[in-house]
């Protein structure tokens, strides 16, 4: 039998228990974007290339409807763009477009910290520590996958930490449209090493609730970002047409 209430509006240990959190099974559009999803973001399908409806479809043993479903998810995302009568090719963002991305990014993701500093709870501590301690595992073991998985939550948990509905969406969707770009980044042993050796203090300037010192880390940390973007633009820009020629 159950205890009942204890006299001035205390509660029992047993009603004072967290309700058990019960997550929703995905629906198979879900499933299906998600991994469409992956294959672009870790750059299996690259920028410019179809969507390859019918191998699909034979894959998961789906018919079209929930493909295509999954399809405007993507589109709706700004990953792919849906052609009539043609089908969906992979968006290729110009290093214009990605710079412009990364302005808007990098001021969002500063005032995401900036807020979380004050709006941050312990639950949103213990989500950042656990995010960290998975990226050490996967970096130690080599597991660029895991490692950026969890990258990416990191720096969610941080906009999520702001409890702003509109920042946390935003942001969402600026990340994903760079998650490619970043991705990218990291692939180069140097930069993964740099990368991975940043989060550490971030995280202890989230958890000291020191906002002037986590918005410059989180904003220096994009920096690979940019030098990625600036390094492509350069390389371009050497190129001349004497070479193109050359190559033809």
């Amino acid at each position: 039998m159950n205890k009942p209430a204890m006299p001035g509006g205390a509660v029992t240990a047993v009603s004072a228990r967290r309700p058990a959190i019960v997550v929703a099974p995905k629906s198979l559009t879900q499933q299906i974007s998600d991994h469409i999803r992956s294959e672009i973001i870790h750059d299996n399908i690259k920028p410019g290339e179809w969507i390859r409806e019918k191998a699909l479809t034979e894959q998961f043993g789906i018919s079209r409807t929930p493909l295509r479903e999954a399809l405007q998810i993507l589109a709706t995302q700004r990953l792919i763009e849906i052609i009539p009568n043609r089908g969906a090719v992979v968006v290729a963002l110009s290093d214009d477009e990605i710079r412009h991305l990364l302005e808007v990014y990098v001021r969002l993701d500063v005032f995401a910290a900036e807020l979380a500093c004050e709006k941050a709870t312990p639950l949103d501590d213990e989500t950042i520590r656990r995010h960290l301690a998975t990226m050490a595992e996967a970096y130690h073991a080599g597991d660029r996958y895991t490692y950026f998985d969890a990258n990416q939550a990191f720096h969610l948990a941080i906009a999520a930490a702001s409890h702003n509905p509109v920042l946390i969406e935003m942001h969402a969707q600026l990340n994903l449209r760079l998650y490619r770009t970043r991705y990218l980044g990291v692939l180069q042993a140097e930069n993964w090493a740099k990368a991975f050796n940043e989060h550490e203090p971030i995280a202890e300037a989230f958890l000291s609730r020191n906002a002037p010192e986590l918005a410059r880390l989180v904003s220096e940390h994009l920096g690979f970002a940019w030098r990625m973007v600036s390094s492509d633009a350069a390389e371009a820009e050497a190129v001349k047409p004497a070479d193109l020629a050359r190559t033809a």
